[in-house]
């Protein structure tokens, strides 16, 4: 069981922990974009061809895909009441460095977006 005093600490934690896992998630993400995005060039073969074959490895060998399944289990058993009181604040620390990167990211997509929209 974890002190009171010590509960804040786990908030950090999960905080500290977002910022290791969440670049991870990214990378997963941007790893299936690239596979099932059409692509054409000199050494990729014909042009409009995508790399799906790829993907069924990133799935397997990425550990974002894990650590993905991880946070499920683990909200999971949260919301069950079938974990301690220190893992819901440091799944809140985590949470909210995920919906600030995630916020941050959309921001920065929607300014390319309006900039490629105005450019000629």
């Amino acid at each position: 069981m974890v002190q009171s005093d010590l509960l804040p600490a786990m908030a950090i934690v999960g905080f500290f922990s977002a910022s290791v896992i969440v670049p991870q998630w990214l990378r997963c993400a941007a790893l299936f974009s690239v596979a099932f995005s059409r692509h054409g060039g000199d050494f990729l073969g014909p042009p409009r061809r995508r790399l799906v074959w790829i993907s069924p490895f990133v799935a397997l060998f990425h550990p974002g895909v894990y650590l993905l399944i991880a946070l499920l289990v683990v909200t999971g058993l949260y919301l069950q009441d079938r974990l301690a009181s220190g893992w819901g604040w440091f799944l809140a620390g985590f949470y909210v460095y995920f919906v600030f990167v995630g916020l941050s990211v959309a921001s920065r997509y929607r300014r390319i977006r309006q900039h490629t929209k105005s450019s000629p």
